[in-house]
């Protein structure tokens, strides 16, 4: 840059500098940014570059008019963008309002899970980049004519806008994308409590059938990016679930997740919304709340640190609860997150006086670091993903990392089993979502919901031996074991919790509910599923 007199010919340096390093960030963010998500159309592509760089070259002369603040502010935009590059580039994620939300939502458990040297690799060429763009920055004070031309280029943002290719709506280049994302999940953030507070009662009124058996106990074992097709009794070709295949359960061929991110899933399959019309998990509270009208003592149980503390919608359901408890492991960084965490918290429920009882257990699973999620005795497959970040990993240290996690929390459904079966007890196995687990992308996001990896989960049913024996009971177990090669989902949970508890409210549809013996098979509007030939590839 030193080429040009800056104090000879303060506009001309101006405008090269604004040129050199708007190219240079559109070179080094999107670029790279626009290739993932308009691979398919180099036409859009194109455009997308052009529209990309013209935004950069407006952001870059406007800032350079504001000194000291210009040159703070072009640091963050360089050390911010190298970071946001890495995770949508790494895990393939379109930049949302999601995607930054999941700040909220987080702990320390699952920062270390994305950590990676590669993420340093960003973050220090954006530093670089941010130091050379802050370093040549005109330090001259514009004039008029630099005023005139800045107001022509944000003239000529503003013409572009109506003509973009419908493609680019909502995928903003960078920075602009990012900090309005940012910008709307702040927002989002700082209205959550208000919207919590505002959730409406659901219709009433609320009784249990009377000549039902009791006390009855129903458990909810809520697991975590756990895929169908990576079950043995699933037909997945490893015996990963040995103690399932010996129990007596109920196994549901083809069930789809009401989401494919945990906030997303949890709050819609515990509600009235359903995977077509999600909205309603915002707007009204939940099943929980139902089961304390209608009497029954109402638990929460977790080692979801990210999804039980603070306020997250998650949180603001498991809190609906009589009893909400959560593990100490969740916050502390070295201590594993097993989902046998969670069998002595429920001894000591199961210790009170009995009672007909709800009970969530929401645990970990196998989420986003699965060879963070097992004891050592349970590490059968070799070998594992021991990098910072399963992105890091390959596929088949990932795969071994992750079936080794499923043999884990098969285990902790026997241990489940064994608490349970000298009483009357229903309990229902499932998971939020599943994960993407070979290939170029790792992991999951709230936005693939066309992605089978991610909505194919296992849903399967154990009753007691006593509860077996009551009529009632008999009569809805079949009614749901005549449907086990039915498409459901989690569309149906809701009315089947209530449906297995004999809850009788106008909230209740009996066409979603697998023990009523008039469900309707599910029609999923984002994914088909036909078999684990399709899946075991993602």
């Amino acid at each position: 840059m030193t080429f040009i007199n800056e104090n000879n010919n303060n506009f001309l340096y101006r405008l090269t500098y604004s040129f050199v390093f708007s190219a240079v960030y559109t070179l080094c963010t999107n670029v790279y940014y626009y290739k993932m998500i308009f691979d398919f159309s180099m036409d859009i592509y194109i455009k997308s570059i052009i529209l990309s760089f013209i935004y950069a070259f407006t952001m870059y002369y406007g800032l350079s008019m504001c000194k000291y603040i210009g040159k703070i502010l072009i640091f963050i935009i360089s050390i911010t963008s190298s970071i946001v590059l890495y995770f949508s580039i790494t895990y393939g994620v379109v930049q949302n309002k999601d995607m930054f939300a999941l700040i909220w939502n987080t702990n320390t458990h699952e920062i270390m899970g994305v950590f990676s040297p590669q993420l340093l690799l960003y973050l220090a060429a954006g530093i670089v980049l941010g130091i050379f763009s802050s370093h040549f920055m005109p330090k001259q004070r514009p004039r008029l004519l630099h005023i005139g031309f800045f107001l022509s280029l944000l003239a000529l943002c503003a013409i572009l806008k109506p003509i973009l290719p419908v493609e680019l709506k909502g995928r903003h280049p960078m920075p602009f994308g990012y900090l309005s994302h940012f910008g709307h999940a702040v927002k989002q953030q700082l209205r959550m409590r208000t919207m919590i507070a505002a959730r409406a009662p659901l219709p009433g009124p609320v009784e249990r059938e009377a000549g039902m058996p009791e006390p009855l106990y129903i458990v909810l074992a809520l697991g975590e990016s756990l895929r169908a097709d990576h079950m043995g009794v699933y037909g997945y070709e490893r015996n990963t679930t040995p103690n399932a295949a010996a129990l007596p359960l109920i196994v549901f061929d083809r069930c789809y997740s009401a989401g494919a991110g945990t906030t997303e899933s949890v709050t819609r399959m515990l509600t009235r919304a359903t995977i077509a019309h999600p909205e309603t998990a915002l707007t009204e509270k939940s099943v929980i709340t139902l089961f304390r009208q209608a009497g029954f003592r109402t638990v929460w149980l977790t080692n979801q640190g990210s999804m039980a503390t603070g306020e997250t919608w998650v949180a603001s359901i498991a809190r609906e609860s009589e009893i909400f408890r959560t593990h100490p492991s969740i916050y502390s960084i070295g201590e594993r997150l097993e989902d046998t965490d969670l069998l002595p918290m429920l001894d000591e429920i199961l210790a009170m006086p009995p009672q007909n009882t709800l009970i969530v257990l929401h645990s970990f699973g196998s989420h986003i670091n699965p060879e963070d999620r097992y004891s050592d005795i349970f590490r059968t497959y070799a070998p594992v993903c021991r990098k910072f970040s399963v992105s890091d990993c390959t596929d088949e240290e990932l795969v071994n990392s992750y079936d080794n996690s499923v043999l884990a929390t098969d285990f902790y459904w026997a241990g489940l089993v064994e608490r349970l079966k000298n009483i009357n007890s229903l309990l229902i196995i499932t998971s939020d979502h599943g994960d993407r687990l070979r290939g170029k992308y790792k992991g999951h996001s709230p936005e693939l919901m066309d992605n089978p990896a991610l909505r194919w989960v296992p849903f399967m049913l154990y009753a007691s031996p006593s509860l077996r024996k009551e009529e009632s009971a008999v009569r809805k177990l079949s009614s749901a074991e005549s449907i086990h090669m039915q498409p459901i989902s989690h569309d149906m949970l809701f009315h089947s919790l209530l449906g297995a508890a004999s809850i009788q409210t106008p909230a209740y549809k009996e066409e979603l509910d697998i023990f009523s013996g008039k469900a309707l098979p599910h029609q999923d509007p984002f994914v088909v599923l036909t078999g684990i030939e399709q899946t075991a590839p993602l």
